[in-house]
């Protein structure tokens, strides 16, 4: 929790979502006069932002009035409106007159009046772009998403108001399934297998579970020769052996390969920071290159032995120490090897052919074992750090970051299912396919927009589908906290919102506040079972936050209002809601 990333900070706001504060002419902005500078010039500030320019109207120091803006060659001019020092519908009527908008509409009038409620600076062109939005049979929500836009300064467009509309519609798992069974009867491949994994989440998990019960079983010596070739012609198969490896070489063969790959990821970093090293101490820093470069290497091949003979059973180990056994020391190995997307490439090839039925050879049995095996491990595993990185590896397949990976000059082609959906919504010849891949997106857009929040705190907001042992749902999580550095919440001081909504319990939301490394958490739900369901759990709840050095004081069980529906509750008053901490209020 404390490496939460922001998913829009970085973003091009002029594209993706709010923009800074600006002062420009034709705006009408809620003042305070600061300081009389002389010559009618005066320093104001509106929405917290100062500035300097002329009074065309008279004010004091202090004073706070409606003004509009007019841009002249010698700056800002503040021309004062008499009209809106009234209040009520009065007042909005007056300034949609002054600006030349229609005043038939009401809902129009209700807008002007929440702007002028809320201190939200109001101009023409936003105006008109509610006028044509505000009115008709879902006027009600689309006033709601004009003044939230209005609130956060976002581009008044078409794409960004249907983006944050988007956010009202449906759920990604429908959406995603009914596309993905459009998609099989078309023969789309490429799109349909990165459905499947996120269809799939633990599929890496398996893929790389099974390559270390094999790595395990052809490295224990207790076992027959022709099962442990079996492991070896399974491993090659995989594609985490060299093809051109033998089996009494197996060991010298993957120590070269692990030792080769991990050197050459090493080889630039190390020459940038030998080098950087070398000019600051006056030493020649190709020397230092090599120098650093050469102690690496030894250290690698020197890890790489030591797991290799742990992993054989031939190394000195301590009693117990489960960091130190064959199967602990086949997982450095395999992670070390870098060869994840390849093995799970290639395991889906092997499932196919070999995932049922009788088994045709030693290779084919041996991979139906583990695979069973690794299944079950994983299901009944599944938690913590793990469930992490599935978490994770889902959000990334998702591409919620997409435009800021590309926008920050990031290879992305073909990586994310986000930019799939893209190309689908722009040039598939089928309409229906069009509209929902566009839909989608549209969605995906809701939650990086609801990340960008004008306060001077962080908010994350992160939805995805999860599908997971035959549940699936979409999982919606809001992080909001102080930023501790660019684009990372403070682990510290922070809440964090998890709502889902599930089969047998039904809308869940948990609401952790965290302050001083503190933790106190409400669950709301309404079902009967959930306080006695959830509080076997809290004992290893606690003992897990303690080893992340946190300390859980309380946990609350909550029935919401049967009229209040929690999705709203979270995406709603929730952020207007405070908790304080010695230097931080959410």
């Amino acid at each position: 929790m404390t490496h939460i990333h922001g998913t829009a900070r970085n973003q091009a706001l002029s594209t993706q979502g709010g923009q800074p504060f600006s002062v420009q002419g034709g705006k009408v902005i809620y003042i305070k006069v600061h300081k009389l500078l002389g010559d009618d010039l005066a320093e104001v500030s509106a929405n917290g932002q100062r500035f300097l320019a002329k009074l065309e109207t008279p004010l004091n120091a202090g004073e706070r009035q409606w003004v509009e803006v007019k841009q002249t060659k010698t700056g800002l001019s503040l021309q004062l409106i008499p009209s809106l020092q009234e209040d009520g519908e009065s007042m909005a009527s007056k300034l949609l007159h002054h600006l030349s908008i229609s005043t038939d509409d009401k809902e129009m009038t209700n807008l002007v009046t929440d702007l002028v409620k809320n201190k939200v600076p109001i101009h023409k062109d936003m105006l008109e772009f509610a006028g044509k939005h505000v009115t008709g049979k879902d006027a009600a929500v689309n006033l709601k998403i004009t003044m939230e836009m209005a609130r956060r300064n976002m581009p008044f467009t078409d794409r960004i108001f249907l983006s944050m509309k988007a956010g009202e519609k449906g759920d990604f798992i429908s959406m995603l399934d009914t596309l993905s069974l459009k998609l099989n009867e078309m023969g789309e491949g490429s799109t349909l297998q990165l459905f499947r994994k996120l269809q799939e989440p633990l599929r890496r998990n398996i893929s790389e579970n099974l390559v270390i019960k094999a790595l395990t079983g052809l490295a224990d010596s207790s076992q027959t020769y022709t099962n442990r070739l079996g492991h070896f012609d399974l491993l090659k198969s995989l594609g985490f052996i060299s093809n051109e490896t033998v089996m009494h070489q197996w060991k010298e063969g993957l120590a070269d390969m692990i030792l080769e790959r991990v050197t050459s990821d090493r080889e630039g970093k190390i020459l940038n920071m030998a080098a950087t090293e070398g000019i600051r101490s006056g030493q020649n820093p190709v020397s230092s290159a090599n120098e650093s470069g050469q102690e690496s290497t030894k250290s690698t091949f020197s890890l790489i032995n030591k797991w290799m003979d742990t992993l054989s059973g031939s190394g000195t180990h301590l009693q117990g120490r489960e960091e130190e056994t064959p199967e602990a020391a086949a997982k450095q190995l395999v992670g070390l090897a870098g060869k994840e997307k390849l093995v799970e490439m290639n395991f889906t090839r092997l499932e196919q052919m070999w995932g049922k039925g009788v088994p045709a050879s030693n290779q084919e049995k041996i991979f139906q074992m583990l695979h069973h095996q690794t299944v079950l491990d994983v299901t009944e595993q599944l938690k913590g750090d793990e469930l992490a990185k599935v978490l994770k590896r889902v959000i990334g397949d998702f591409g919620i970051t997409y435009e800021a990976h590309l926008h920050k000059g990031y290879e992305t082609q073909g990586q994310t299912l986000k930019e799939h959906l893209i190309g689908l919504s722009q040039h598939h010849p089928a309409s229906d396919i069009r509209q929902l891949a566009d839909d989608i997106v549209l969605k995906m857009n809701h939650q990086v927009l609801h990340s960008q929040d004008p306060s001077p705190l962080l908010t994350i907001v992160q939805q995805f589908p999860m599908y997971l042992f035959g549940r699936n749902t979409d999982i919606t999580i809001q992080w909001r906290g102080k930023e501790k550095e660019k684009g990372v919440i403070d682990g510290d001081y922070c809440r964090v919102l998890f709502y889902l909504n599930m089969k047998e319990l039904n809308e869940t939301l948990i609401d952790m506040q965290v302050q001083h490394r503190v933790i106190s958490l409400t669950i709301w739900n309404d079902h009967p079972a959930v306080e006695a369901l959830s509080q076997p759990l809290i004992p290893d709840l606690k003992k897990g936050l303690e080893n992340l050095d946190y300390q859980l004081s309380a946990v609350k069980v909550k029935k919401p209002d049967k009229h209040e529906s929690l999705s709203e509750k979270f995406l709603g008053d929730v952020s207007n809601r405070t908790f304080s901490g010695v230097d931080v209020k959410i």
